[in-house]
């Protein structure tokens, strides 16, 4: 299924959400110049691996599953995914982080009724293996197209293809900008993947969110407008003029 931006104006459409609830499903110790695009300072932080749960009048929607733990724990397959990459180092407290994190707030993975992925990335996509292949699966076409062409590149810039490689999974399939439902925008911000999407988020009690995920680490990069150090398919040319997420957003969240 394909969805492309309506061409009414979203302000009049009522939105859905009641609720956004941020997730933290683990850490990950890695060099701030994955972070910030030319940084030499040599510095390493430890930053979140998010998600979220958006409450709304058609159920609970989640933007991003976090790791694939079997992946982690397991000896031979850390090896096999995790070690070849040993400048990015996950930091979990063990067991299912999402389950876990859910349930603190009485939500169950049954109760999840629509996924949305920002991007494929291990840490994004890595708890789809926990849901039925009956959920719809929200994701661009373009990132969809990438993850699964081409090995390994895209397994060498973090996708792990066993995350997301099932015929079976109900992908919902959106080109370009999308309305995804009532109050729930996706903007395309490729240039960390080919096809990075953030989000506009907009609440009944009139307050608003921009979720950019990977678009955008830390403050400096929407300060500076510098875009994240680890980047694919994307020139450095290319990134000042369609990459850099605060600019995007900028442009498309104006009339809004």
């Amino acid at each position: 299924m394909s969805l492309r931006r309506p061409s009414r104006d979203p302000r009049v459409d009522m939105t859905s959400v009641r609720r956004l609830i941020p997730l933290t499903l683990a850490w990950e110790r890695l060099p701030k110049s994955f972070s910030v695009h030319g940084d030499t300072s040599g510095e390493v932080l430890v930053e979140p691996v998010p998600a979220v749960l958006l409450d709304t009048d058609d159920g609970w929607l989640l933007i991003d599953t976090g790791m694939n733990m079997p992946l982690i724990n397991d000896p031979w397959l850390h090896k096999r995914f995790h070690a070849r990459n040993n400048q990015i180092s996950p930091i979990t407290a063990g067991g299912e982080p999402l389950i876990d994190e859910m349930a603190a707030h009485g939500v169950g993975l049954d109760d999840v009724s629509r996924i949305v992925l920002s991007h494929l990335h291990n840490d994004h996509a890595g708890g789809l293996r926990l849901f039925s292949v009956d959920v719809p699966v929200w994701v661009q076409r373009t990132e969809l197209d990438y993850g699964l062409a081409d090995h390994p590149f895209p397994e060498q810039h973090g996708m792990f293809r066993i995350d997301y490689d099932d015929p079976l999974i109900n992908w919902q399939l959106i080109e370009g900008d999308a309305e995804i439902a009532p109050g729930i925008w996706a903007f395309t911000t490729p240039g960390h993947t080919p096809g990075h999407q953030s989000f506009v988020i907009e609440l009944q009690d009139g307050s608003g969110f921009v979720l950019p995920f990977d678009a955008g680490d830390l403050v400096e990069n929407f300060e500076n407008e510098i875009g994240p150090g680890g980047f694919v398919h994307c020139t450095a040319e290319t990134r000042g003029n369609h990459c850099c997420a605060s600019r995007r957003w900028r442009t498309s969240t104006a009339t809004r």
